[in-house]
């Protein structure tokens, strides 16, 4: 029962992460330095839900590796 609970969490997340994906899927373009020499430096343009989705996920293991550096600190 706990892995059919599991399973169906999972699916919901991946059904959510598609639809935001889905409604944002104008590309971007991320610029990531000023110009430099008549360049810039930038991303390729993805769609701004794989963009929004991608940052949620950086976010959460950027949180996760700060609390464990701490947790080892102690």
């Amino acid at each position: 029962m706990k892995m059919f609970i599991y399973f169906s969490l999972l699916l919901l997340l991946l059904l959510t992460f598609g639809y935001v994906v889905y409604l944002n899927k104008t590309p971007v373009e991320l610029v990531l330095t000023p110009e430099f020499n008549g360049e810039y430096y930038r991303i390729p343009p993805i769609p701004l839900g794989f963009l929004v989705i991608g940052a949620l996920f950086l976010g959460f293991l950027l949180g996760y590796l700060i609390a464990w550096l701490t947790s080892l600190k102690r």
